[in-house]
């Protein structure tokens, strides 16, 4: 079945199957919208052996650059993915004993956590911002805001210098401020759902006085090698050096606002958001958390832990577990109406859904996904970037999807 690499503008080699072309076309057709600002990355691999079905790239990794053509071994930040190696750091640590999900978290590292938030946040509102739960954390149930949100007095301090480096306890500070998102009583409900980076950032903090490592050298050790992800081309931007003969870094955009490396989007960073990789060391990631391989004690019953999913008030046919996202569903799942569940992929397809996707998306375009058919020999893994927060990636992930699974032999024989 092999590998397609192609360089920018390529659109496959004369002869190839009319799958590849067609996703070859794709690529180049989304690179072409938004002015160009932000090249493509696409790449579609067998879920069960990791086989290259697709890896293809079109754009240049600057704008208006006339030889930085992209290609589809080239990194990028993939942003909110690393919320998944943050919770799966997290799971490993509920597996070992280490913390609990139902633990709440000033209780964490026998308070030692707390007191080192409060140590460094004077303004911590710990009677508000206190009782909730590790698993409310990693499930955005919490109630913790958001500094993000639009008109908050981060985001006025964010846009008016872009050349701070910004601190987890800055951010922190910023919270601390803002009103909580739901109610006490509220809290770890599905409804109380309300996506915060404020709640990686203590689960990352909490990570680190668990191991006593830095976060970078925790996930290196914890989900990169065992992953068996490259050590130059995946990294934690702001928090350690870019590796030497590392993979060239694309820039992502905002419209076409460049805002790549830029030191203001240190507060991307941390545990919520701050990994540069590429997407063959995503679906490496992937496989492995897929498989169980990233669970050395409880393998994929950790992973099944991860999948409690409830909406996600982003639309139809969203949902949030511990860490992970999951769209198009088609099974029902107990106590949710089904037809809420699989409006999302007729809007791809305009047919009926036949699956559905989990994993990550992240700011700026970049996917992570594993496509579950209900059928192991055609599961595949959708790894990439759009580079440009304007383009919606889901037409081009479903487009791999349908073509990638017309090149896989039916019935396949699993070695693996």
């Amino acid at each position: 079945m092999g590998s397609s690499h192609p360089r920018a503008g390529h659109v496959g080699a004369e002869g190839e199957a009319p799958e590849v072309h067609k996703l070859h076309k794709a690529v180049a057709h989304m690179a072409r919208s938004m002015g160009r600002y932000g090249g493509v990355l696409l790449q579609a691999a067998a879920a069960w052996d990791g086989n290259v079905f697709f890896a293809g790239a079109a754009g240049n990794l600057t704008y208006g650059s006339q030889t930085s053509e992209i290609s589809a071994a080239d990194s990028f930040e993939v942003a909110s993915i690393t919320k998944m190696v943050t919770a799966t750091v997290v799971m490993q640590l509920v597996d070992e004993g280490r913390v609990q999900l139902d633990e709440v978290w000033r209780s964490v590292a026998g308070g030692k956590l707390e007191a080192k938030v409060k140590a460094h946040v004077p303004t911590w509102p710990s009677e508000r911002f206190g009782d909730f739960t590790v698993a409310e954390l990693l499930q955005h149930t919490s109630g913790l805001p958001n500094y993000w949100d639009d008109d908050s007095d981060f985001i006025k301090a964010f846009e008016a210098d872009p050349d701070r480096l910004w601190t987890t306890w800055e951010l922190l500070s910023y919270a601390a401020e803002m009103k909580s998102s739901c109610s006490p009583q509220q809290r770890g409900r599905p409804d109380a759902f309300s996506y915060a980076d404020t709640n990686y950032l203590l689960l990352g903090l909490m990570v680190e006085q668990l191991d006593q490592e830095t976060l970078p050298k925790i996930f290196r050790r914890r989900v990169f090698d065992p992953a068996g992800m490259s050590r130059k081309d995946t990294y934690c931007e702001f928090l350690e050096e870019r590796p030497a003969g590392a993979a060239p870094l694309a820039s992502r955009y905002l419209g076409k606002l460049q805002i790549t490396g830029k030191k203001q989007h240190s507060a991307d960073s941390f545990a919520a958001g701050g990994i540069v990789s590429t997407a063959g060391d995503l679906e490496k990631f992937m496989k492995a958390l897929a498989s169980g391989k990233l669970f050395p004690i409880n393998g994929h019953a950790t992973l099944q832990k991860m999948m409690t999913w409830i909406p996600a008030k982003r639309g139809t046919g969203w949902w949030y577990g511990l860490g992970l996202m999951r769209c198009c569903q088609t099974g029902h799942l107990p106590g949710i109406d089904l037809e809420d569940q699989v409006g999302l992929l007729s809007r791809f397809w305009g047919a009926k859904p036949v699956g559905y996707v989990w994993g990550h998306e992240g700011f700026g375009g970049a996917f992570a996904w594993f496509w579950s058919s209900g059928e192991v020999e055609r599961d595949l893994i959708i790894t990439g970037t759009t580079n440009n927060e304007g383009r919606a990636y889901g037409d081009l992930v479903m487009t791999a999807v349908q073509q990638t699974r017309k090149l896989i032999p039916y019935p396949v024989s699993i070695t693996s």
